[in-house]
């Protein structure tokens, strides 16, 4: 499904439901004429005028269920007009032939077969509509539609296109089906002033709205927001533009819905975060204020969804859970439904244990490991069950490691690891040659990183050793193999590896599999660093974690310090391999140190005290004034609303710095750096850095 113009977006999110525009950026949504009268009087001939046989009954059906729906939503009817009905026939067979794709679907190409105008306003004027530029032209477009009253169906459940066939201005319609492509182009011959009260979808007392919507349009507008569904749509469109507005959505309890909202100057949308519960009851308050007027006006209205999702699947965080004796684990329970959606379940499930001697399973899912041993826990919602399995290792054997006096060791004074040297040392951890030196910058072995793991957890690895000892640290690599730890070791032919240093590759790998996991070696690299266990070397993403380096004895008491606070037990992984989507959450970009400019650098420091000071090159951009939008921003990544623009003098290398005169209170920011050509776009929190390139536009 597709839209396409020339008009501009406004966005905005809410805090407190508090909404107001920001700047505009360009969305392809709705193709209109310029603002005025016509040079020359136009009469479109109504349908009246026309013999019932020159329309098809698909398009008189069309038009009538349109129609019918708009004097609901409270705008006048349209009328089916001969010569757009010609450009949507004609624009529907050009593309069967050729099949653009995206928002290129609204175009034709001169020269191809089938070509009649390049727009839609183009084609329009082809099949003898006014030449006038005043006129406004409209084009929507759907697919695989067995009827025009399908297609309308789809586009009510947009956004963009809703607002298009929903529009107040709109006077005549051509209707265009051929082989399952729908084409709609309305069209209007000036900007007659509208009513500002609002007019909402779905209408007041509506029954059988939709309860989700699931990015089917072209621009897709969850994009704003990084979500890949919501609830159904909720649009409010004024004669006017809306200037600020205070929205809340309430279902039949009373309970107030999460929604995100975007505001495209005349028209409010509210996106609800989740999907809406079926044959219920929803209500909408909004206060507004447009342009021109400083008294708010409200509308307040309801609507009954039809339908809804039923339970296809419920499953729990990982595929295979696994516990020490003692300890306590929440079940976390995804439910997966059959519009494709997945959350939480909307009703409680219960639980049951096959043995709830050795592992007991409360009423809201929190599991109680007793004794060891291999379980199920079943996990039922109606006639949706899951079983999990989950294992109960045995008690891991303990030991204090005799400390060592920090005081008494030659080589560590001074040193920027010091703090965790001496952690490291009064807890028997690594201890120092017998020269007294702990030698901090020798690589550790993977063995060795091993050892200083369980003894990080006071795991008596000796008491897993044979009599007759082969390998110093074989009993570190028995509970190793009891539990599941990762080593790349233990892969057909690596066993070598065992005696060579260690990377903070393998090292991810080995602490991730420590804390219940399956994860492979990438993954457990973003793993690590979402769980904040370990630290990247120059920044909080996989390629900053600095994969590659080798691991020395002061990092790894360094890591080991830092892991022991955030890591509790340590306890072993599940025998099946966790799929990447089981990560627990996605990191904020962040880097540590300030990086070099190249071509294309955009650096951005939100400082603890609020302020926020921006650097950059752009050598393509030299010698120019340019200006950088900052916004506020939600934890979802949605903008809520500008915060300030600052101006920006670049250099003859195309070089800036400046620093916002502006104390921030808020935590998060968007800021985009804006050219003529594109605006660059880094996210920002406070008290961090961040850092893009993007060089790599200009290959």
């Amino acid at each position: 499904m597709n839209a396409n113009g020339d008009n501009t977006k406004e966005r905005t999110g809410h805090r407190g439901m508090i909404g107001r525009k920001w700047a505009a950026a360009v969305l392809a949504a709705l193709i209109v004429g310029t603002a005025g009268m016509p040079a020359y009087p136009v009469q479109p001939v109504s349908a009246a005028e026309v013999q019932q046989g020159s329309y098809t009954q698909d398009q008189l059906d069309g038009l009538a269920y349109l129609n019918g729906i708009r004097a609901k939503v409270g705008v006048g009817p349209l009328e089916l007009e001969p010569r757009l009905t010609q450009a949507s026939q004609s624009h529907a067979a050009y593309y069967n032939r050729h099949h653009f794709e995206g928002l290129s679907a609204h175009n034709e190409t001169q020269g191809t077969e089938g070509f009649t105008g390049s727009s839609p306003k183009e084609r329009a004027q082809t099949a003898g509509w006014s030449d006038t530029r005043s006129l406004g032209i409209g084009e929507v477009m759907s697919y695989n539609k067995a009827t025009t009253r399908e297609a309308i169906d789809a586009w009510l459940s947009t956004a963009y296109h809703r607002k298009i066939i929903l529009d107040g201005r709109y006077k005549w319609v051509g209707i265009g089906l051929q082989e399952g492509t729908a084409v709609m182009n309305p069209g209007f011959l000036d900007y007659a002033q509208l009513d500002p009260a609002v007019n909402v979808y779905p209408y007041d007392k509506m029954t059988d709205a939709d309860i989700g919507f699931y990015g089917f349009e072209n621009p897709n507008p969850l994009d704003l927001f990084g979500v890949e569904y919501s609830g159904g749509i909720i649009s409010a469109s004024s004669g006017r533009d809306i200037e600020s507005f205070h929205a809340a959505i309430t279902d039949s309890k009373g309970q107030e819905v999460p929604f995100y909202s975007e505001l495209q100057y005349d028209t409010l949308y509210l996106y609800p975060k989740e999907i809406l519960d079926g044959y219920s009851l929803y209500s909408v308050k909004l206060d507004y204020t447009v342009k021109g007027e400083s008294q708010p006006r409200n509308r307040i209205w309801s609507f009954t969804t039809g339908k809804g999702r039923t339970l296809k699947r419920l499953s729990a965080q990982y595929d295979e859970l696994v516990l020490n004796p003692g300890a306590k684990l929440p079940l976390q329970i995804t439910a997966r439904y059959t519009d494709g959606t997945s959350g939480s379940p909307n009703t409680s499930p219960a639980y049951s244990s096959s043995s709830p001697a050795g592992l007991r399973v409360s009423a809201d899912g929190v599991l109680e490991a007793l004794k060891p041993g291999s379980y199920k826990v079943t996990v039922g919602s109606g006639s949706v069950r899951t079983t999990v399995p989950v294992k109960v290792f045995e008690p891991l054997k303990s030991k204090n490691y005799p400390s060592v006096d920090p005081a008494k060791v030659k080589d560590i004074a001074g040193h920027s690891d010091r703090e965790a040297i001496e952690w490291a040392l009064r807890r028997g951890i690594a201890a120092p040659d017998a020269n007294g030196n702990f030698r901090p910058g020798d690589p550790v072995t993977e063995a060795q990183f091993l050892t200083m793991l369980l003894r990080t957890y006071r795991v008596d690895d000796e008491a897993y050793a044979s009599k007759k000892k082969r390998y110093w640290a074989e009993g570190a690599y028995q509970v190793a193999k009891d539990r599941g730890l990762l080593l790349f070791s233990t892969r057909p032919g690596k066993k070598e590896f065992r005696d060579q240093p260690i990377n903070r590759y393998r090292a991810a790998g080995l602490i991730a599999s420590a804390d219940g996991v399956n994860f492979d070696f990438s993954d457990a690299v973003d793993y690590v660093l979402i769980r904040d266990y370990m630290r990247g070397t120059s920044g909080n993403q996989s390629w900053s974690f600095g994969s590659d380096l080798i691991v020395t004895r002061a990092q790894a008491a360094a890591i080991l310090m830092k892991l022991q606070s955030g890591m509790k037990q340590l306890t072993g992984a599940p025998s099946s391999l966790t799929p990447e989507e089981k990560l627990p959450g996605e990191l904020f970009p962040e880097v540590y140190t300030k990086p070099e400019l190249g071509e294309k650098t955009l650096i951005a420091e939100f400082r603890a005290d609020g302020t926020l000071r921006m650097e950059g090159q752009f050598r393509d951009q030299a010698n120019r004034q340019l200006d950088i939008q900052v916004d506020e921003r939600s934890e979802e990544g949605q903008s809520l609303g500008e915060l300030e623009k600052i101006p920006v003098q670049t250099d003859g290398t195309g070089r800036f710095s400046v620093t916002s005169s502006r104390i921030y209170t808020e935590g998060q920011l968007n800021v985009y750096f804006g050219t003529e050509e594109v605006s660059y776009f880094i996210q920002v929190k406070k008290g961090t850095l961040n850092a893009s390139d993007y060089s790599y536009e200009s290959e």
